[in-house]
């Protein structure tokens, strides 16, 4: 990966790359590489994610520990009634690559009522990283996630805001699908719906292909049960994956399997 290495070599301390790519493009592959072989050479690394659970992610497909965003930039500075408030922390590293997963998470608005630093997370961490000495920052993400809460795209995968913070950005997309065989529904469909994000051409429902694809299996509602059921013996819990249209039928949803399929009736349930 020529342009990497170009921007690990170039002099300029203000100096950024983005990593973008749908799932299934090699993102995670590649941030392994890239994680193992940096550390085989001894490079400083601190790999970070906007959540608890990405940040599991990060560890388990590297190798390595990895921390989120709001723990490793902010300190405490006081107490005051239930909340804390927090300050940007000092960035003690040097020569440091940051690597942080799951970017389109990360926003750069603030509504003035944060906790946590200036309230604009991306702009908060680049301050921190590059307050570091010689300190630079890769950035991994989907753009065609959601982005944050009152954003039309993710600022922290846009070459344009970066450069907006006065950054030098270099950037890379991952475009060939490379984790499911050629002949997956799932694919197929989710690459249909993509290019219509992409090209802005979401003015109706997409028309979904069912047939044809081994991966992909039409069940009568009166089977729904008996097929959750069986994936959730089969495969557990965490591997199994219910995807509807809304929070009131997610709500309903959700109900009837605790009550019909788990036995758990109860409001709440100990483990």
């Amino acid at each position: 990966m020529t342009i990497f290495g170009e921007f690990l070599r170039d002099s300029d301390p203000m100096s950024v790359m983005i990593l973008r790519g749908s799932a299934g493009t090699g993102k995670t592959t590649l941030a392994a590489y890239i994680v193992d072989t940096l550390w085989s050479h001894r490079h400083k690394l601190m790999l970070l994610a906007p959540t608890g659970r990405a940040a599991k992610v990060l560890e388990q497909y590297s190798g390595h520990k990895a921390f989120t965003i709001h723990r490793r930039i902010y300190r405490q500075k006081s107490i005051e009634g239930a909340y804390g408030v927090f300050n940007l922390a000092d960035n003690i590293y040097s020569h440091t690559l940051f690597i942080i997963d799951e970017a389109s998470m990360i926003a750069d608005e603030s509504d003035g009522e944060g906790a946590f630093g200036s309230g604009s997370l991306l702009e908060d961490l680049l301050r921190y990283v590059y307050h570091g000495d010689n300190c630079r920052m890769l950035v991994i993400g989907d753009t065609a996630q959601l982005p944050p809460v009152g954003s039309i795209e993710s600022p922290a995968l846009s070459s344009e805001t970066l450069r907006a913070y006065g950054m030098n950005v270099y950037e890379a997309d991952l475009n060939e699908v490379v984790r499911q065989a050629g002949s997956s529904g799932i694919l197929y469909n989710a690459t249909l719906i993509r290019n219509m994000i992409t090209r802005d051409g979401i003015t109706g429902l997409p028309k979904v292909t069912l047939k044809g694809f081994p991966d992909v299996v039409v069940v009568k509602g009166d089977e729904l049960i008996e097929t959750l059921a069986g994936s959730y013996s089969k495969v557990g819990l965490d591997e199994t994956i219910v995807v509807t249209r809304s929070n009131k039928r997610a709500n309903i949803y959700n109900q009837g399997i605790r009550n019909m399929i788990l036995g758990r009736e109860e409001e709440f349930v100990r483990w």
